[in-house]
């Protein structure tokens, strides 16, 4: 662009300065014409005689595109000689000055000269005449474009060089800095290793400094917020199960029927408190910034799904309910940490569970093709479509269901899965009754 407007004033400036060049060089010869009218003009006897035959006149006119107009004045201003409907005179003529304008003659555009002649006989002092010539101007604006040509075709020719030149040279010059690009897209979310600057070229180093010292910051940020999740699992989860202990003795012990139901109820408070603390952990550690550094590995997902599902055997059993797994018949591998994915499909299976009547059909299918499917498919009430959205936000849940949840399931699962770069979908089965979850993870391949 910077190019291609210092080419477009490039052009202007050449433009105007060929017409002022031509008009310049034809005004000379218009008016060296003048001259030579002049000098064929002579006065005798009272009377001024013109010697301008026809060829003389062929000789003025500098060529045969344009038309020569003259005429000769007397010092009153009155035509001696010449052609009618000349332009008018210009005001203020001085001996010795040529005086230039722009007219019109017969309907086309001339420029004319204009001079103020002394009488050259010696007896007639101070007698001046006016010599007025005209000519199209054809000639000179073919002049002023073959000049203008001649001018902007090698600009164009230097300025597309200079283009392809300026290309090439910050094409070559930024190659490195695509090579971080590169490096940079390669990446996954979760490698926060600094970049190499081998390869970068100086001016592009502070950059990948500032990056690097970024990623730096970035992980140890992460790690804290990791540390300070493994000890809050720890302050957390050891005195609910030492309060968990106590309850079990003081349901030994007591007697009461009023006792009992007391500690009952306070048995079920810490079940959920507990259950509730396991999920924000899970939760804390399902968000991007915690499973960042978490170990990537490939494995085959059918093995992880298929423990997940054996370890909640015992509560469908608990609530009468028929729990399968069908695994896919290739393997499907894919990338990602082993342990969130099993949590993913566990909460996936025990919400299914927890929401599917006695004596309903929970199934778990995983499925590999160009990517690898995870369904888990219930026959419970299903979900409302306007709630189908909602039902991942935390702490949000279904009213009228009549069960009792923390909310965090399903947020759960969706951070998970966005760590993985998986995408939860719910839909209702093709029997019209329940609800199938689908996560559908990238299948890895070699």
């Amino acid at each position: 662009m910077p190019l291609s407007a210092l080419w477009l004033l490039s052009t202007a400036f050449a433009y105007f300065t060929s017409v002022a060049f031509a008009n310049d060089t034809y005004d000379r010869e218009l008016l060296n014409s003048a001259d030579s009218v002049a000098v064929r003009t002579s006065h005798k006897g009272g009377q001024y005689l013109i010697d301008l035959p026809s060829y003389v006149r062929s000789i003025l006119r500098h060529d045969n595109t344009d038309s020569f107009y003259y005429q000769i004045l007397s010092p009153d201003r009155q035509r001696i000689s010449g052609d009618e409907n000349m332009p008018d005179l210009p005001k203020n003529l001085s001996l010795g000055v040529p005086q230039f304008s722009d007219g019109l003659m017969e309907g086309t555009r001339v420029r004319v000269a204009s001079i103020l002649v002394p009488v050259p006989e010696p007896e007639i002092k101070g007698e001046t005449f006016i010599v007025q010539v005209a000519e199209t101007l054809k000639a000179r604006q073919r002049f002023a474009q073959e000049l203008l040509v001649s001018m902007v075709v090698p600009e164009i020719f230097f300025i597309l060089l200079g283009a392809m030149a300026i290309w090439s040279g910050i094409g070559r010059g930024l190659a490195p800095l695509k090579d971080v690009q590169e490096a940079l897209l390669r990446r996954s979310q979760h490698d926060l290793h600094p970049l190499s600057d081998e390869s970068a070229p100086l001016e592009v180093r502070p950059l990948v400094y500032s990056i690097n010292e970024l990623l730096g910051r970035l992980r140890s940020d992460i790690e804290a917020q990791n540390r300070f999740v493994a000890n809050a699992a720890h302050q957390l989860r050891t005195p609910l199960a030492g309060l968990k202990t106590y309850i079990g003795l003081l349901q030994g012990f007591a007697k009461a029927p009023e006792v009992d139901q007391a500690v009952t109820q306070l048995d079920h408070g810490v079940n959920r408190m507990t259950h509730l603390v396991n999920r924000l952990l899970a939760l804390a550690k399902a968000e991007p910034n915690a499973a960042a550094i978490l170990p990537r590995q490939i494995f085959d997902f059918n093995d992880v799904a298929a423990a997940s599902t054996s370890d909640l055997v015992n509560v469908a059993i608990s609530k009468d309910i028929d729990l399968a797994f069908e695994g896919s018949q290739s393997p499907a591998m894919v990338e990602g940490d082993p342990a969130s994915l099993s949590e993913l499909v566990m909460n996936l299976v025990d919400n299914a569970l927890r929401y599917t009547h006695h004596g309903g059909h929970v199934t778990v299918r995983v499925l590999a093709g160009d990517h690898v499917l995870l369904m888990v498919e219930d026959d419970g009430p299903g979900i409302a479509e306007e709630d189908r959205e909602h039902v991942f936000e935390r702490f949000y849940r279904v009213l009228g269901t009549g069960e009792q949840g923390s909310g965090l399931g399903l947020p759960i699962v969706r951070e998970i899965a966005r760590s993985h770069r998986a995408k939860v979908v719910i839909d209702t089965p093709n029997s019209g009754i329940g609800t199938i979850f689908t996560v559908t993870f990238k299948r890895h391949i070699g």
